[in-house]
């Protein structure tokens, strides 16, 4: 079954807005996003159940700027494309990489860091002296982190959160985790040394990015241009400062 909850939140408009409104082509008010609320520092969960993290903020900045209001829904990640064709959302925000695959099925905004044309993956243990040659791996199902396991014929253990399968591995369920270094990283470093970075690995994939349904591009465009305005003023930096920079240098 489908975890879905939603949350309003009220956004005043800036002065940008009603450049960014004008002409656009679609005119609503309210925008409902889908969040997955397991994958910090994109997105998580507060201690009251409300979504946080930086596509929390970013889209508070983005909606803001439009003159519009945010509606975030709780979503599990397995649904998150289906249920947005479906039409229960408009627009999801959850760490989503750009794929050949995914842009068959959906529009994509601007990447919120560009980047060179390839992603990443990190293998996190419990021992410096650990090979990925016969390891059981634990990793998010439906990613590029899954995939990419799968195709170098890796043996994959499938978890339903980047947080679960972080999880198996810790309990000891699995010899090692593959994901996105930006959730794996700092949660190595503060470990205590109880877990290791053994590794890094490129993926064939872009970065995360905003998804939309096909037809949505008037939305996608004002999105767009609010994520380009967001750059330009260097709030996208100071975002990103404050979610991702690493606790000390490796």
């Amino acid at each position: 079954m489908t975890r879905r909850r939603a949350f309003l939140a009220g956004l005043a408009a800036l002065p940008l807005a009603s450049a960014l409104r004008a002409g656009d082509g679609d005119t609503r008010d309210v925008i409902r996003i889908a969040t997955e609320g397991a994958f910090p520092p994109y997105n998580s969960l507060d201690a009251q159940g409300r979504p946080q993290g930086f596509e929390i903020d970013l889209a508070t900045e983005i909606c803001a700027r439009l003159g519009i209001q945010a509606e975030w829904v709780l979503n599990d990640w397995p649904s998150m494309i289906p249920d947005l064709l479906a039409g229960h959302y408009d627009a999801i925000m959850a760490g989503m990489a750009i794929t050949p695959l995914r842009t068959r099925r959906i529009a994509f905004s601007r990447e919120y860091f560009p980047r060179p044309g390839t992603a990443s993956g990190m293998f996190v243990g419990t021992h410096s002296f650990q090979s990925t040659e016969g390891a059981l791996i634990a990793v998010q199902e439906d990613t590029i982190h899954h995939d990419h396991l799968v195709a170098l014929g890796m043996k994959a253990q499938n978890h339903p959160t980047a947080t679960a399968a972080l999880k198996a591995m810790i309990d000891g369920q699995a010899d090692m985790v593959f994901g996105s270094p930006d959730f794996l990283e700092n949660r190595a470093l503060r470990s205590n040394r109880m877990m290791v970075i053994l590794g890094r690995e490129e993926i064939a994939a872009g970065g995360p990015a905003i998804a939309f349904r096909p037809g949505d591009t008037a939305l996608r465009d004002r999105f767009n241009a609010a994520l380009t305005a967001l750059e330009s003023d260097g709030i996208l930096d100071r975002l990103n400062d404050k979610w991702f920079k690493p606790s000390r240098d490796i």
